[in-house]
């Protein structure tokens, strides 16, 4: 026999060997096979049960609803922000959210990260818009007007319109909302929505509200209503627990107006004309703190610390700079001689206890008490925007963060 016939006979018996197959793997491998085309089977009459009969519930608004915690895991801590460019006016609205930054104007909402990107952008047509924000959503609401949206970070999650004109509203973390409405008869309606923005309760108030808070988990709300008292007016505070008709509290304080309210972790406080007064969630006042000696101009709370700045003599180039924490103990009580436009709580009382606008520069008051003066080189200055470190500038066509070791506006 040749080396070649030798070579053919071993190729021949290679050709007759047939690998080993494991019987049990081979029925576990048919069984999975089958399931997935089962699977498959049931998707496809899900996918088509569902438009044939339930059509009329797949929506857009549906739809937007269901992605409405998304991006909610974002990195608010950042530290840097690069400058933001829109198409802004003298009434453009800023608010810090979510790590990023919401402009809104007439027509238009946009929210920015961090890096300056545009992350969403909507169509609006609200004469006077409001931006009230919470830890997962955005209110935006037309005061004087009928329309109101709610948004996260990449889209518009609801829009509505009440029945009448809106005078005040507020919005907790899980979305519940608190809507001030002014009826045809004069009276004032306050509605109180759950997170899944169906009206739960509306109840009518005798007194012209003026503000409005709602709890971080949507279960008490305060209603601050201007009222009449002896000869003058008087500020009403009434909180109400959700699901109960009856007020679980009422204060009226003479002599006071109510200009802005806010809800804590643990209670709300209620900025008057005459004193700043502080609540738990069970309608008990723990503290109140008169604003004797100044005429009021300018106020704003932000995590539950008060900033209020008032006019000390009659020219208004002397101003009285307060800021109170949470529970109500003065941080700072300074006096700056220079006029002075608004003033914005710091959102870290570590970093900034307040930023004071004056016409032409911003006025850093410091965890100290000491004051840092910023000047921009051009434009105007139309909102300051609080940040963990630092502060937005807001102008008309553009924002950058100040009072940083790297400042943007150099960039």
């Amino acid at each position: 026999m040749t080396s070649r016939d030798k070579q053919n006979q071993k190729l021949s018996v290679a050709n007759r060997i047939e690998p080993a197959v494991n019987r049990y793997y081979a029925k576990v491998s048919r069984r999975y096979l089958a399931a997935g085309i089962l699977l498959t089977v049931l998707f496809a009459l899900f996918v088509f049960g569902a438009f044939a009969f339930g059509s009329d519930y797949i929506t857009y608004e549906n739809m937007r609803y269901l992605v409405r915690d998304l991006g909610t895991a974002a990195d608010e801590g950042a530290r840097t922000f690069d400058r933001i460019v829109y198409n802004g006016s003298q009434d453009t609205e800023f608010a810090w959210f979510r790590g990023g930054m919401a402009v809104c104007g007439n027509d238009f909402y946009r929210y920015y990260d961090k890096n300056g990107a545009l992350i969403f952008s909507d169509t609006l047509s609200y004469s006077s818009p409001v931006l009230v924000p919470a830890d997962k959503y955005l209110l935006v609401y037309d005061l004087g007007g009928t329309g109101y949206a709610v948004y996260n970070q990449l889209t518009r999650i609801v829009e509505k319109n009440t029945e009448e004109r809106i005078i005040a509203a507020d919005i907790a973390a899980d979305g519940s909302l608190v809507l001030a409405t002014r009826s045809h008869d004069t009276k004032f309606v306050v509605e109180l929505t759950n997170a899944a923005f169906n009206r739960t309760m509306a109840s009518y108030k005798d007194g012209y509200v003026l503000c409005t808070a709602i709890s971080p988990d949507g279960e008490h709300f305060l209603v601050a209503s201007a009222v009449a008292a002896s000869t003058d007016f008087g500020c009403e505070i009434e909180i109400n627990k959700r699901g109960e008709t009856a007020s679980i509290a009422k204060d009226v304080h003479p002599h006071s107006m109510p200009l802005m309210a806010a809800a804590t972790d643990d209670g709300f406080v209620v900025l008057c004309d005459q004193a700043v007064y502080y609540y738990n969630s069970y309608g008990v006042m723990e503290r109140s703190v008169p604003l004797s000696g100044m005429t009021l101009r300018s106020a704003d709370i932000c995590g539950g610390v008060v900033a209020v700045v008032g006019q000390v003599n009659a020219l208004g180039s002397q101003n009285r700079v307060l800021v109170l924490d949470r529970d109500g103990t003065p941080l700072c009580d300074e006096e700056l001689k220079t006029r002075v436009s608004g003033v914005r709580a710091g959102r870290d009382p570590n970093d900034a206890l307040a930023y004071v606008m004056t016409p032409d520069s911003v006025i850093r008051i410091g965890p100290d008490g000491s004051a840092e003066t910023m000047k921009p080189e051009s434009g105007e200055i139309v909102d300051v925007i609080p940040l963990t470190t630092g502060a937005m500038l807001c102008q008309k066509t553009s924002a950058y963060q100040i009072f940083t070791a790297t400042d943007p506006s150099e960039n």
